[in-house]
């Protein structure tokens, strides 16, 4: 049996960074080029190019460069929603331990005397282990969401008591 291997790297690959390809032939130049005061007139684009520091025709104020004023808030229920959404990923995720199971026992018995065969062992519990630690960090996280949503509720409660007692 081989050495504990850590699930989080046992399939870590590290290399060097391949040579980016060279580039193609460049095409050949134009037998002839157009001279500028030659053919036809090209008129310019409408509207015409703009540098990115050009200030705005007429004195009117630039857009915001994300469009309107960005809507950061954050509701309970919403961070709650997240909390289900990583219970959902974690069930789905737990559940394809059986299939693994089941695919491990067929491909064992379709390849008897087979090198690989000794090995189907090692990956099972590879992926168990691979398997426990992605829903293990899924439940944290959902829990952390929850966490998060009462404490959001808890200091707005206290917020709002704190403030209707200032004029008392």
């Amino acid at each position: 049996m081989s050495e504990p291997v850590d699930p989080r790297v046992a399939f870590a690959v590290t290399a060097e960074p391949t040579p980016s390809p060279s580039p193609g032939p460049s095409p050949d130049p134009d037998p002839e080029p157009e001279r500028p005061d030659s053919g036809p007139h090209r008129p310019e684009p409408t509207p015409g190019p703009t540098g990115p520091y050009d200030p705005p025709p007429d004195g009117l104020q630039p857009p915001q460069p994300w469009g309107t004023d960005p809507d950061v808030g954050v509701t309970p229920s919403w961070v709650r929603g997240r909390a289900d959404a990583c219970d959902t990923a974690s069930e789905t995720i737990r559940k394809t331990i059986g299939i693994a199971d089941d695919a491990c026992a067929d491909l064992a018995k379709a390849a008897p005397g087979w090198d690989f065969v000794h090995s189907i062992d090692d990956m099972q519990r590879r992926w168990e282990e691979l398997n426990r630690i992605v829903t293990d960090r899924l439940n944290l996280a959902s829990e952390n969401f929850r966490s998060s949503a009462a404490a959001y509720e808890t200091n707005e409660a206290r917020t709002a008591q704190d403030l209707s007692n200032i004029y008392r």
